[in-house]
């Protein structure tokens, strides 16, 4: 895969390392000329010196080329004139956008970047997660939406034990995936009951998460 990365600051940089050691092909857009020597120097690839936000030097790295641009400035105004940029002029089908304001995520994807990542709301969502005792274990996020699929290990004390789906009140914006019991797995229906100390797979959907926890009394 070849990626251009506009914004060579440390996320940037190791976002093209990474990348490098996965066997893709990167380019680099960095508008400051010491950091750009710095990242040409340590990971041997070609680095453009300017201003991602202007057609003359996105002209230069020949966007069209890519499977993909991923733009990672500090400013998410420049973030989203360099995603507009690249697709209107250049016809690039896949944009990443970092969002530095969890506030300016939205906007950015009603201007159609494909993509647009949060660290503080990855970080925010990690703690809510991960940080129940490993109750929970986040297992995939759905691209470019508020959509988990997580596993929830029902505590060994849980009060609801014994009953069916159908009578656990399961939110709107979820679906139960299957239930791991003893090694054994089930699809579960409405009258597939949950026992303590299942390991119940769940899509979920937003507060629809934080429900779902309530629910199989994971605090």
């Amino acid at each position: 895969m070849k990626v251009l990365i506009i914004g060579g600051g440390n996320l940037g940089y190791y976002l093209a390392k990474n990348l490098l050691e996965k066997g893709d092909k990167v380019k680099v857009i960095e508008i400051d000329r010491e950091r750009c020597e710095f990242i040409a120097d340590e990971l041997n690839i070609p680095v453009i010196t300017g201003d991602g936000t202007r057609l003359e030097v996105l002209s230069q790295a020949k966007p069209a080329t890519f499977d993909a641009v991923v733009v990672v400035t500090g400013k998410d105004e420049d973030n989203l004139i360099a995603c507009e940029l690249v697709k209107k002029q250049f016809g690039v089908k896949k944009t990443v956008s970092r969002s530095n304001n969890p506030k300016n995520v939205s906007l950015l994807k009603k201007m159609g970047i494909d993509i647009v990542v949060n660290t503080t709301q990855i970080i925010t969502d990690l703690v809510g997660h991960e940080i129940d005792g490993a109750a929970v274990q986040v297992m995939a996020n759905i691209s470019n939406s508020d959509a988990v699929i997580s596993e929830y290990k029902i505590p060994d004390d849980w009060k609801l034990s014994g009953k069916c789906v159908m009578e656990l009140d399961i939110p709107l914006d979820c679906v139960l995936i299957y239930i791991l019991r003893n090694d054994s797995l089930t699809i579960p229906r409405g009258n597939t009951v949950i026992m303590a100390g299942d390991e119940v797979t769940a899509l979920a959907i937003g507060a629809a998460d934080r429900k779902l926890k309530k629910i199989f009394g994971i605090s």
